[in-house]
C-alpha cells in the first residue's frame, strides 16, 4: 500500500524537541523530532501540515471522557499523525494507535543548584562524625594508659627489691610500644587529615539538598519546596496513581496548590526555576536545556517516576503505518535518532560552558577559605593559655599551702 501524498501533524512547538519556523510560504520545523520528521518525509516522499493543539497540551482524559491535547486531535481525526515526545500509555492506546518507539521518556525533576556549605566548619569535613568521635576517644585513653604504666612501675620501684625493679623494665617495653603506636597512629591520622582537608579547601562543597522523588515530597508537605508540572502532561496521573504513599501525597498537593505551568510560554512565572521551587518533566527535555553534569548549573534528579517508550501518535486505521514503522526501525537502528539527540546536548554543553570563565573560583585559595581554621588554631592557643594559667596557679597554691 503507497504511503499518503500529504498528512496533517499535531505537534506542540517546544525547545528541543520540536520547534515551528513560520515563513510566508510554509512553516518548516526544527529540534530533534523535527530532524525526524523531516528524515522521514524525505525517507517516505510525503508533504505535512502543522496543526497545533489549542490548548497546548500533549493529551489527558477530560471530565467528559474525551481526550485534549495532540492525542485529542489525533484520535478525532482532526491530525493524521501527532509528535511531540509523546510517551506510549494503556489509555492513549485505546484511542490512537503508535508507531514502533524510537525513544525512551522518563520524568524527573530538576533544581537550582544546593547551596554551598559553611566554611567555617571546614576543617570538621574531611571525617565523619563517628570517626572523630572515636579519634578523639583513641587520643584520651591512650595518654591515660601510659600514664597508669608509669605510676604502676613508679610504685613497684619504690616498694620491691632491684629483682623487681628489673622486671618493670619490661613494663618499660610496654610504655615504649604504646608511645610507639600513639605516635605512629597520630602521624598517620594527621597525615591523611592534611590531604584530604586540602582538597574541601579547594572545590567548594554544597549542601545535599533534594536529591530523589521521596525528599521531594516530604519538602513538599513541609512546606519547604514547590513543585510545577507542564499543564496537560501525565505527571499528575503517574504521581496520583503511584503505589508510593509520599508520591501520591506529593500529586495532590500540586492539583491542590494548581502549580501547573504552560510549556508554551518561556515567560511563565511558574516555569522559573529558584525559591525552592523545582519543575518536573521529561529527562531529555530538562538536560537538553540545562545540561547534563558536570556541565550544568542545575541539578537533575536521578531516579524518575515512570518510564515509557515513545513514538508517533497515528490515527485509528492510519494506512502508512506498516512504512512508518520500517523508516522508525531504520532511523533508529542505524543511530540516527540518537545522534540528534547528542548534537542537541552537546549544543547546550558548549553553550554552557562558552559562559564560564577560564578560571575556576574553586581552583583559588583565599584567606576567606580559612578563616574557621585559624579560628579554631586561635580557640586552641587560648585554651593552652588558660591551662598553663591553671598549672601555674596550682602550683603556687601547693607551694605556699605546704
Amino acid at each position: 500500500m503507497r504511503f499518503p501524498a500529504f498528512i496533517r501533524v499535531a505537534a506542540l512547538s517546544g525547545d528541543p524537541i520540536i520547534v515551528f519556523n513560520h515563513t510566508s510560504s510554509r512553516t518548516s520545523v526544527s529540534g530533534i523530532e523535527g530532524k525526524l520528521l523531516e528524515t522521514l518525509a524525505n525517507a517516505l516522499n510525503f508533504r505535512y501540515e502543522i496543526v497545533s493543539p489549542g490548548d497546548g497540551q500533549w493529551g489527558t482524559v477530560k471530565a467528559d471522557g474525551n481526550w485534549s491535547g495532540i492525542i485529542g486531535m489525533v484520535a478525532k481525526g482532526e491530525a493524521d499523525m501527532g509528535l511531540s515526545y509523546l510517551a506510549i500509555t494503556e489509555d492513549r492506546s485505546k484511542v490512537v494507535d503508535f508507531t514502533s518507539p524510537y525513544y525512551v521518556i522518563d520524568r524527573a525533576f530538576v533544581t537550582d543548584q544546593p547551596g554551598l556549605l559553611p566554611k567555617y566548619a571546614v576543617f570538621l569535613y574531611p571525617f565523619k562524625l563517628r570517626v572523630w568521635i572515636l579519634a578523639t576517644i583513641a587520643f584520651v585513653m591512650f595518654p591515660l594508659m601510659l600514664q597508669m604504666l608509669i605510676s604502676a612501675k613508679f610504685y613497684l620501684t619504690c616498694c620491691t627489691s632491684r629483682l623487681l625493679r628489673m622486671a618493670t623494665r619490661k613494663k618499660s617495653v610496654e610504655k615504649s610500644l604504646i608511645s610507639g603506636t600513639m605516635l605512629v597512629s597520630m602521624t598517620f591520622f594527621l597525615f591523611i587529615y592534611s590531604s584530604v582537608l586540602l582538597s574541601f579547601l579547594l572545590v567548594p562543597l554544597r549542601e545535599p539538598g533534594v536529591r530523589n522523588f521521596h525528599e521531594l515530597s516530604d519538602a513538599v508537605l513541609e512546606g519547604k519546596f514547590k513543585t510545577f508540572v507542564p499543564k496537560g502532561s501525565v505527571e499528575i496521573q503517574l504521581l496520583l496513581e503511584s503505589k508510593t504513599l509520599p508520591l501520591r501525597e506529593l500529586g495532590e498537593t500540586i492539583v491542590i496548590n494548581n502549580w501547573m505551568y504552560d510549556s508554551r510560554k518561556r515567560s511563565d512565572p511558574k516555569a522559573i526555576i529558584g525559591n525552592k521551587a523545582a519543575l518536573m518533566g521529561p529527562r531529555l527535555i530538562l538536560q537538553s536545556k540545562y545540561g547534563i553534569s558536570p556541565f550544568t548549573r542545575k541539578f537533575i534528579s536521578e531516579d524518575s517516576i515512570a518510564q515509557y517508550s515513545t513514538a508517533l501518535a497515528l490515527k485509528k486505521n492510519f494506512s502508512g503505518k506498516p512504512q512508518l514503522d520500517s523508516a522508525i526501525l531504520r532511523i533508529v537502528g542505524g543511530g540516527l535518532f540518537q545522534k540528534f539527540v547528542d548534537d542537541r546536548l552537546f549544543e547546550t554543553r558548549a553553550n554552557i560552558l562558552s559562559g564560564v570563565s577560564e578560571r575556576s573560583p574553586g581552583t583559588t585559595l583565599a584567606l576567606e577559605d580559612m578563616y574557621g581554621i585559624f579560628l579554631l588554631l586561635l580557640l586552641s592557643y587560648a585554651s593552652s593559655f588558660v591551662l598553663l594559667l591553671g598549672e601555674i596557679l596550682h602550683k603556687r597554691y601547693i607551694y605556699f599551702r605546704y
